[in-house]
């Protein structure tokens, strides 16, 4: 088959029929290279995602981002090139499932508390800076947050609901859960810089 042009893809997505599916099928290979370029960038290891190997993760988020994409069609408005689009939607895939499996073995701590990760081997100096960590983690998210942004960003990250579950807890619809989130998160990301410290450094104490 014929290399499709990326201009052209949007417009073909929406026609139907064999365009479309053409179209589809062109755009999950790219979506595939995409999430393996992401893989390759990233120091995340292959079990991060529960799989045994990068081209499966590849797979398996690509192809969940072709259906969020097909979904979505309809608010891509042109302001970006079709595929930074599109790939912006695998790679945020990716990292978010990345950062809940990370979270989730680290539950967030009850007022500040200890955290459980302090497992064996774990020097004193690193629990320390873990649990100093934490504490600020839990102060953040428990003060400065609204109460729906923190019972969606700590119902998807640190208790793996389901998206459809928040929904139905906060009596709305899965965009704007996803919107919860992302304000949430982009919250968090502030306070924790106007404390010098960046989400990077969090994840890099666990």
């Amino acid at each position: 088959m014929a290399k499709i042009a990326a201009e052209h893809l949007p417009t073909m997505l929406r026609a139907g029929g064999p365009e479309r599916e053409a179209a589809s099928e062109e755009l999950r290979d790219l979506l595939v290279r995409a999430a393996l370029a992401y893989l390759a960038r990233q120091t995340h290891p292959v079990e991060a995602f529960g799989a045994d190997s990068y081209a499966s993760v590849a797979e398996d988020f690509a192809h969940d981002a072709l259906a969020i994409i097909l979904r979505d069609l309809d608010r891509f408005r042109g302001e970006s090139r079709f595929t930074t689009w599109a790939y912006r939607i695998v790679i945020n895939l990716m990292a978010d499932e990345a950062r809940r499996r990370t979270w989730r073995r680290h539950p967030l701590p009850e007022n500040g508390g200890e955290t459980g990760g302090q497992a064996s081997g774990v020097t004193v100096e690193t629990a320390a800076e873990r649990q100093a960590m934490w504490e600020l983690v839990h102060q953040i998210i428990s003060h400065d947050l609204t109460p729906r942004q923190r019972q969606a960003l700590v119902g998807r990250f640190f208790e793996s609901k389901p998206l459809v579950v928040l929904a139905g807890e906060l009596g709305t619809d899965k965009d704007s859960i996803y919107k919860l989130i992302h304000d949430a998160r982009k919250h968090l990301k502030r306070a924790l810089r106007e404390r010098g410290i960046t989400e990077a450094e969090i994840l890099s104490t666990f």
